[in-house]
């Protein structure tokens, strides 16, 4: 009887070793939430882009140290019908204010959840930025970003914008402000 019981714990401890990776492999696949978290932009648009493949769509971004970044993202969607995710990431707000417009000509959208500023070791902090485009373009937008060190001035600027059609959607600080302002644009 007791190698009868050994044989049968031995049977079941076996059974449960040799299903657990494809059980493991199972809820991987069908995992809700993805979480993406590096310090290279380079790295995140990749990872990005791999998730979002797979029907993924960004929840909310953040920084989790002076260089690093985090997105959680959702799985939402089934290929071919995936969000499309741009990663924008510079020192200079001429050039962000360029690519955000290039990037919205293309039909993404900016997520206001992900801004954050990102230390670098040389160049000063890095605004980072990412802008998504659904399965299928309803709307487009265009972009005006405004920065400045003086909270006066930047008042002063957003009334300006506000009076031309844009509206706030985000703001980010690193030593001066940013604010991004939206409005819809012609879907052409």
């Amino acid at each position: 009887m007791k190698g009868m019981k050994t044989i049968t714990l031995t049977a079941v401890f076996l059974t449960l070793a040799l299903t657990a990776p494809a059980r493991q492999s199972k809820t991987e696949s069908e995992q809700q939430y993805h979480l993406l978290a590096t310090t290279k932009t380079s790295t995140m648009q990749k990872e990005l882009d791999e998730a979002s493949s797979k029907g993924y769509r960004i929840l909310v971004g953040s920084p989790t140290s002076g260089s690093e970044m985090a997105l959680f993202l959702e799985r939402v969607a089934q290929p071919p019908d995936t969000y499309k995710y741009k990663l924008l990431a510079t020192t200079r707000t001429g050039t962000m204010q360029k690519e955000l417009n290039e990037s919205a000509e293309g039909g993404f959208r900016l997520l206001a959840r992900t801004m954050i500023s990102k230390k670098q070791i040389i160049g000063g902090d890095e605004i980072v930025i990412i802008m998504e485009r659904p399965p299928k373009i309803v709307n487009k937008y265009e972009y005006k970003l405004l920065a400045t060190t003086l909270t006066s001035t930047l008042q002063k600027e957003v009334s300006e914008a506000l009076a031309a059609g844009f509206i706030l959607v985000g703001m980010v600080s690193r030593g001066e402000h940013m604010v991004i302002m939206e409005r819809e644009s012609a879907v052409r």
